[in-house]
């Protein structure tokens, strides 16, 4: 079956950015993908968290859109940026900077609720080119963006126009109707059956506010990649901070991760690689990362961000799983919803059965809402 991956199944909120990680993963007959309702699942040994609903994105169709976020791991602004979007060409030109990195080669389902953007997703326009394609598994996918009375504008961005047709055709054809069709090529588009017109190289308040957008998803992929698997240094290293986190006891492995956090707030690129093995190899153990997702919250989330994309690019994959998943869940927190999925991608694909990777997994496919994260900090 074809892999299926929805990138920025976006859900926002005035001063939030959450593309739902990347949206849909459909990897081994298991679809993940940010989402919604009530769920309690085990998180590991005798931890049990819960989760609640969650929706994240307000964009304004013909109004404005609403962006707060830098597109990757810095937040340049602490207010809501709003862009303007009068016409699909100038709707098009705010879309990188929804998700972050320029959709090229993809397929993008904007939901609307009167004049707003209340969800978006992306996927690879290739999938939906495909042969294999499960039109059933795509709507079940984007039943919290089309659904819920919302309006559906589908988006197919393609070097080949006519691939372009032919995947947001298929599209339409999968959700079963959508208020307006949209093809982007060659820095063109066209709605429905209008006529084609030019489309904005970019948006001046989003690049006043200092709201980049990367080249392409491989940039976010990339960086939560480890150290290769033939560097035998990195593995050495990272062998012989486990000996010694392995020595301590509970309360001291609590004590060095609240520490050595507490540093690497202040100063995320500042830390060593030894102090970045040792959060790894600390947050193997759920008592440890119950310490460590403590302060996380939404003011807090960005901070968490920066410091987990610190220490995830020098782990090595024996490593890796604990804190991609502190990542991802940092990400969700923080409205960066591509970096979620790309962690979800590394990490399932080193353990797939990892609890706190399952965790974010579950957050994704349900679409919960990150601001339903301060009820679960109440029942802890």
């Amino acid at each position: 079956m074809t892999a299926v991956t929805l990138d920025g199944h976006s859900w926002r909120v005035t001063g939030w950015r959450l593309p739902i990680v990347g949206g849909t993963v459909w990897r081994g007959g298991r679809l993940a993908l940010e989402s919604l309702p009530w769920h309690s699942i085990t998180h590991d040994d005798d931890d049990l968290i819960r989760i609640w609903v969650i929706h994240r994105l307000k964009i304004v169709w013909r109004i404005r859109v609403v962006h707060c976020h830098d597109a990757f791991m810095k937040n340049t602004t602490s207010a809501p940026v709003r862009l303007r979007a009068g016409s699909p060409a100038q709707l098009v030109a705010t879309l990188p900077y929804l998700f972050g990195f320029r959709p090229d080669q993809s397929v993008i389902v904007l939901g609307l609720r009167g004049r707003r953007i209340d969800a978006a997703a992306r996927l690879d326009a290739s999938v939906v080119l495909d042969d294999g394609f499960d039109a059933v598994v795509l709507r079940n996918r984007l039943s919290t963006v089309i659904g819920q009375g919302r309006q559906v504008i589908a988006v197919a961005w393609h070097d080949d126009a006519g691939a372009a047709r032919r995947a947001v055709d298929a599209v339409v054809d999968a959700i079963g109707a959508a208020d307006m069709a949209i093809i982007v090529s060659g820095g063109r588009c066209q709605a429905d059956d209008g006529p084609w017109q030019d489309c904005p190289d970019g948006v001046a308040e989003a690049d006043d506010a200092g709201l980049t957008v990367l080249a392409s998803r491989a940039m976010i992929e990339a960086s939560v990649a480890g150290p290769s698997s033939d560097d035998s240094a990195a593995a050495a290293a990272w062998m012989s901070i486990c000996e010694v986190v392995d020595d301590m006891t509970l309360y001291e492995r609590r004590g060095k991760a609240k520490h050595i956090m507490e540093e690497g707030w202040t100063a995320p690129g500042n830390l060593t690689l030894e102090q970045c093995l040792e959060l790894a190899a600390l947050a193997r153990q759920g008592r440890v990362r119950d310490v460590m997702t403590a302060p996380l919250n939404a003011e807090t989330a960005r901070s968490h961000l920066e410091l987990w994309g610190a220490v995830v690019p020098r782990v090595p994959d024996g490593g890796a799983p604990a804190v991609l998943g502190l990542l991802g869940l940092a990400a969700w927190l923080a409205g960066e919803g591509a970096l979620q999925v790309c962690c979800l991608e590394r990490g399932l694909a080193l353990e797939p059965d990892h609890s706190l990777l399952r965790l974010v997994e579950t957050i994704n496919v349900m679409g919960v809402h990150p601001r339903e994260w301060a009820k679960v900090r109440l029942l802890r």
